[in-house]
């Protein structure tokens, strides 16, 4: 099952388990302590356990160190030019999520215990953000993950 998502200007706060807006990172820029992230400063390998939903602009981040959901392991930058509108951007993501996912876990999406969701412009953040990003995440199924998924292998 594929999930599509879209980013938009209306605030939406997806709060996880550990929630509030005091996001810390070390040097590296892993997440060391869990906080609200704006949606378009999410990196990969940035972990989860927010039930992403459409229209979503901020997202609760947890150390990948903690049981979470969800894990960003691409992000695509769509090409500059009017709104192509939702189906092709899904499209696109589609298409650039499933690449990248075998590269990042280490098996296929059809052979992998894990799938995958994405973020991507609205018309709105398109417009008047000039978002271009389409964010990809590892979804697991049905359990939540600590550490990292990243050449996980399945």
């Amino acid at each position: 099952m594929i999930r599509r998502l879209v980013l938009s200007s209306i605030a939406l706060l997806v709060v996880a388990s550990c929630g509030g807006g005091n996001l810390s990172r070390d040097e590296t820029g892993a997440v060391t302590k869990g906080g609200s992230e704006d949606a378009f400063d999410i990196q990969v390998g940035d972990c989860s356990n927010a039930e992403l939903k459409e229209e979503t602009t901020t997202v609760a981040l947890v150390p990948c160190v903690e049981p979470h959901s969800h894990e960003a392991y691409f992000i695509a930058e769509h090409p500059d030019g009017p709104y192509p509108g939702a189906t092709a951007l899904e499209i696109f993501a589609e298409q650039k999520c499933v690449g990248a996912f075998a590269e990042y876990v280490g098996v296929e999406v059809a052979e992998s215990r894990f799938y995958f969701t994405y973020l991507y412009p609205s018309v709105s953040t398109w417009n008047d953000k000039k978002d271009r990003e389409v964010v990809c995440f590892v979804v697991a199924r049905d359990e939540l993950v600590t550490g990292s998924v990243k050449d996980a292998g399945v």
